[in-house]
């Protein structure tokens, strides 16, 4: 009876302990965190599954409850480290809106959330990438195979700051930078452009000339 009353108390200590939480993603409110249903952590989960699923659960601090699962859209076999250390979570100060950036040896890629109206997080969509730039989507046949779609934060203005930065092959011509600092407009209906950063120039036989800087 002693033991069984034991159990009774030690399990929720475990399995608290045992709840990978995402570091650095708590929101300003201090309401809400994200964790990992499972992760690649001797730690945690000794046998590791190459083919598990992983889940990003943004979840209640408090009372545990899940407000949204995101599946886990980088690459698992990327390195060792645990999967939450390639995530990294940006909230807009009303704790209303985050951006989730997952970065891998090669690529990074972002997904942005928002709360509607029925108090919701939605997946909100990034605009067109001639619509963020400026520039028609370049050809990934003279592009190299990596590069990089971050969200660094939000400014003052509570604006989502998106980075893109790809790497050219000597192939590639035209005025297309391909490094861009982007401002958005973040709602639960739709991401508005609202300014983006880039140097003006060209490239000529894989190396970027520089006229000067541009911003519109």
């Amino acid at each position: 009876m002693k033991a069984a009353l034991l159990t009774l108390f030690v399990l929720p200590v475990i399995a608290v302990a045992d709840i990978p939480t995402v570091p650095g993603s708590l929101s300003p409110d201090g309401k809400i965190h994200a964790v990992m249903d499972v992760d690649r952590d001797p730690a945690i989960s000794p046998k590791w599954n190459d083919d598990s699923l992983p889940q990003i659960e943004v979840t209640e601090k408090e009372a545990g409850q899940v407000l949204v699962s995101i599946a886990y859209f980088g690459s698992p076999g990327d390195d060792e480290r645990p999967l939450r250390d390639h995530v990294r979570v940006s909230w807009r100060s009303d704790s209303r809106a985050f951006a989730i950036t997952i970065d891998d040896r090669f690529y990074s890629s972002s997904m942005v959330f928002a709360m509607n109206e029925d108090s919701k997080f939605v997946s909100v969509s990034f605009p067109s990438y001639q619509i963020m730039t400026g520039f028609p989507l370049p050809d990934s046949e003279h592009l190299r195979p990596r590069g990089r779609a971050t969200v660094e934060g939000w400014d003052k203005d509570d604006r989502l700051i998106y980075n893109l930065f790809a790497v050219p092959l000597p192939s590639l011509t035209g005025n297309d930078p391909l490094i861009h600092r982007i401002f958005l407009d973040v709602s639960a209906d739709k991401m508005t452009h609202i300014k983006v950063e880039h140097e003006k120039g060209e490239w000529k036989n894989g190396d970027w000339i520089q006229i000067e800087a541009e911003q519109d």
